[in-house]
């Protein structure tokens, strides 16, 4: 029998009272995607908050059943070894989605596999990941139908998948003027999270510029609900934003001549430690990614007053052996707080990576995170003793980056998806496979970018992921967020796009970097181009249903204008 529902026919939504708060929370935006495509429905006192008995007849109402493994015996009996690698063990984060008697079954092999099989049937109905953050609108249908022998189970390949939301001025002020508070606070993280789930990540470096994460308890609390794993970047540790919590707690606690470096001896290490402890404290209940180590406030220098009377190779061996200390102090406030296992990363970027490299001992349970050159090239892959390391390895990857103006890039990303599959693919391939990261900015405009890198992640090295070809992951994305089969002519007017600007990127530009005499008139060769890729996207955009130009202006043309 197959699954279906016709607009206006009654449907119930069935999920045990046993399941997390982040299954209930993505249950209940498939109510709202469901309405949104075929309008109301569902019956209300069938949305089971109770115990859920075995399953009846699906006779009178069509039904969709969820439920993660181990909280239900209807779901464990259906999908329990169908979640299972060939040893027998949960896949982590794995969902099925599958048609049983004409009920459609969502199970998930935990919290998140469960999540990410609500989101996929979601975005399978006609609702886009970019509904909110893109104004893409949702396919209303007149039923949703499934067949009988409709069958799908997934699984990721990198195990954690997230972005880097940095440099946020203008989404603070896109905050300000449309979500109701005065900086990135929990209604966007709420937003952000869902779309970070709807994409299948599960992994976030939040905002550090414009606030703290840590500000607000809620935040952290927020990210447990529903199930994002939060981090922290390469300079700020155990879960501190030190550019926007180092003085004003100092101040808080009336400290006159505390200062953030743990050269300094005797006091000034105890407010440090007292200061990390605290961070613990506050995220203790939340599953969260501990950053160890050191460097300066808000991305500066690892700051070593106290070893300044030292030749530079006697400095630098000093500045390994308290880097030394400095973790193994920080590991010690992490088992004494927390009584368990964490998972904790080390980022060797920029004079780190010197320290790392002569000789600085990091214990093997923790994740090396290593940084591409910040324009697209990977620069480092892990030695064969790194890739047997039980913490693994991360890659840290630039889609945005802020430096001197000469070198930013903060507002568009040229890197082509080629490009970044390419070294992404031989980063996996060198065992890069832990936790994947990229620097997305302020979010927008960098939509393509952000959905392409989580895709990749989530599929790399499965038998035919779509990613493995760019040109038809592009056009597969521009059809399933518009109409009228344009994905395949957009594919390429973007790959254009990306190939012309990566020449020199527009926030680089300056008055002689292309020849208005030499080489053919390359400046005006260059123009001409910009103006073709600019006639061939307006017209593509006045031929699209009113509705999807918005969507389309920000997802596409916006960066040709």
């Amino acid at each position: 029998m197959d699954f279906y529902i016709k607009r206006g026919q009654k449907y119930r939504i069935r999920i045990s009272d046993k399941e997390s708060d982040a299954v209930k929370i993505a249950a209940s935006n498939l109510e709202k995607d469901l309405e949104k495509v075929l309008g109301g429905g569902l019956q209300g006192d069938e949305y089971a908050q109770a115990s859920v008995p075995e399953v009846d007849s699906a006779e009178n109402y069509s039904e969709i059943r969820i439920g993660t493994i181990g909280m239900c015996e209807d779901i464990d009996r259906i999908a329990g070894n169908l979640l299972r690698d060939e040893k027998g063990v949960l896949i982590k984060e794995a969902y099925l989605l599958c048609v049983r008697e004409g009920r459609l079954i969502i199970a998930g092999s935990d919290r998140r596999g469960t999540i990410y099989g609500i989101y996929e049937f979601c975005e399978k109905i006609g609702v886009s990941p970019w509904y909110f953050w893109a104004d893409v609108p949702v396919k209303e249908k007149q039923e949703i139908r499934l067949p009988e022998d409709f069958f799908r189970t997934d699984h990721p390949s990198v195990e954690y998948r997230g972005i880097f939301i940095n440099d946020e001025e203008e989404l603070e002020a896109w905050v300000k003027k449309h979500m109701g508070e005065e900086t990135i606070g929990v209604k966007t993280y709420e937003k952000v999270f869902e779309l970070l789930l709807r994409l299948k990540a599960n992994y976030i470096w939040p905002a550090m510029h414009v606030n703290s994460f840590n500000s607000k308890r809620e935040n952290g609390a927020l990210a447990e609900r529903m199930g994002i794993v939060v981090g922290t970047s390469h300079c700020d540790m155990l879960m501190r934003s030190n550019n926007r919590e180092w003085r004003p707690w100092i101040a808080k606690k009336g400290y006159q001549d505390a200062v953030y470096d743990y050269s300094v001896p005797g006091r000034n290490r105890e407010i440090l430690q007292e200061y990390w402890r605290e961070s613990v404290e506050q995220n203790q209940d939340f599953e969260v990614c501990y950053t160890l180590g050191m460097r300066g406030i808000h991305d500066s220098g690892f700051e070593t007053r106290g070893l300044e009377n030292k030749s530079e190779e006697e400095k630098r061996q000093a500045k390994v052996e308290l880097l030394e200390t400095i973790i193994r102090d920080q590991r010690s406030i992490l088992r004494d707080t927390l009584g368990h296992d964490t998972m904790m990363t080390f980022i060797p970027y920029k004079e780190v990576l010197d320290l790392y490299d002569h000789g600085l001992e990091v214990p093997e349970d923790m994740t090396l995170v290593w940084a591409n050159d910040n324009y697209g090239y990977i620069r480092r892959y892990p030695s064969e003793k790194e890739k047997k390391r039980s913490g693994g390895n991360g890659i840290y990857y630039h889609n945005s980056y802020w430096a001197p103006p000469s070198m930013s890039y903060v507002f568009l990303c040229s890197i082509p998806l080629a490009h970044t599959r390419n070294e992404l693919q031989k980063a996996y391939n060198e065992g890069i496979r832990k936790l994947w990261v990229l620097n997305s900015g302020a979010m927008k405009p960098l939509e393509q970018e952000i959905e392409f890198f989580l895709r990749l992640a989530w599929e790399i090295g499965s038998e035919n992921a779509l990613t493995e070809d760019v040109d038809a992951y592009v056009a597969d994305w521009i059809d399933r967020n518009f109409e009228g089969g344009i994905g395949k002519e957009v594919s390429a007017l973007l790959n254009d796009f990306s190939q012309l600007t990566n020449v020199r990127k527009l926030e680089n530009m300056d008055y002689d970097a292309f020849s208005q005499t030499a080489y053919g008139d390359e400046a005006v060769v260059r123009i001409h181009k910009y103006e073709e890729l600019f006639t061939r996207g307006n017209a593509i955009y006045e031929a699209l249903p009113e509705k999807e130009k918005d969507a389309f202006f920000q997802l596409v043309l916006m960066r040709i204008h």
